[in-house]
C-alpha cells in the first residue's frame, strides 16, 4: 500500500463517523483502527514512506496510554508464579492475578515501583516490602526494541462513546511519526513518563499466563519521542 492509498482510507474512515468496536477493553481502539484500514497485522508495508509502519489507535483523552511494545525475555529474577501468589489477588473470574501499572515516581497501591540504575544501565522492578530485585531490563535492549519496532508509527486518534451499551469510535485525526531517538526514549523513564504494565495470572492448569509486560506512554508524551511528525488526516 502506498501512502496516498492509506490517506484515502483514513479519510473514508473519518467519514464513517462512530463505528462499533470489534473488541471490548483497552485494546479495542487499536484493533478497530487496524481492521478498518484493512491491516491483518499491527504494521503494514508502505514503500514510499520507507518500509513497514506500525499502526496505533488511541482514544482522544489526555490521560490515554499507548502500549509501545511488550518484553519479558530473560528478565525475571523471581519466578512469575511465586510473584503472582505473593503479590497478586483474586480477580472477578476467581483467578490469582497480577495486573498492575508501575512507575518510578513512588510505589503504587500494590507496592510496586521501578528503579533506574544508570551505572548498570538497568530498569529494575521492585516492591516496597522487599529488597530483592523482581525483574531487570537492560536499557540498551529496551531502546533497541523501541527503535526497531517503533521506527515509524501512524497514530490514529478517536473520539469514543457508548451507544446501546457498546463502545463506538470516530477516528478524526492521524499523524505519521518518524525519526525516534533512543535518548528521548530513555529520558522518558527519567521523567516518569514511561510506565510498565504487569499483565499475568494463573490459568486453569496452574501455569502462568503472561500477556507480556507492556511499556506504555501517554499519547502526548509519545509525540515527544519523534523528531519528524506529518499530519495525514
Amino acid at each position: 500500500m502506498r501512502l496516498s492509498e492509506l490517506i484515502k482510507r483514513l479519510r473514508s474512515l473519518k467519514d464513517k463517523g462512530f463505528i462499533p468496536t470489534p473488541r471490548k477493553g483497552p485494546t479495542g481502539v487499536g484493533h478497530c483502527f487496524e481492521q478498518e484500514l484493512g491491516a491483518n497485522e499491527s504494521n503494514i508495508p508502505i514503500p514510499d514512506v520507507g518500509g513497514r509502519v506500525e499502526l496505533k489507535g488511541t482514544r482522544r483523552k489526555a490521560n490515554s496510554l499507548i502500549t509501545l511494545f511488550t518484553f519479558n525475555r530473560a528478565v525475571w529474577l523471581m519466578k512469575q508464579k511465586d510473584l503472582i501468589y505473593k503479590y497478586g489477588y483474586k480477580d472477578d473470574d476467581g483467578r490469582q492475578s497480577l495486573y498492575s501499572t508501575v512507575s518510578n515516581r513512588a510505589p503504587n497501591t500494590q507496592g510496586f515501583y521501578i528503579k533506574l540504575d544508570t551505572k548498570k544501565n538497568l530498569i529494575i522492578l521492585k516492591h516496597k516490602d522487599s529488597s530483592t530485585h523482581l525483574a531487570e531490563w537492560s536499557t540498551y535492549v529496551l531502546a533497541g526494541k523501541f527503535m526497531t519496532k517503533m521506527d515509524r508509527i501512524i497514530l490514529g486518534f478517536a473520539e469514543n462513546k457508548d451507544i446501546e451499551g457498546k463502545e463506538h469510535f470516530h477516528f478524526t485525526e492521524a499523524v505519521l511519526l518518524e525519526n525516534p531517538t533512543p535518548e528521548k526514549f530513555l529520558e522518558a523513564f527519567n521523567r516518569s513518563e514511561m510506565l510498565l504494565d504487569l499483565r499475568m495470572h494463573i490459568n486453569q492448569k496452574g501455569g502462568v499466563r503472561n500477556h507480556g509486560t507492556g511499556f506504555r506512554i501517554s499519547e502526548k508524551n509519545l509525540l515527544l519521542l519523534y523528531s519528524k511528525k506529518r499530519k495525514l488526516l
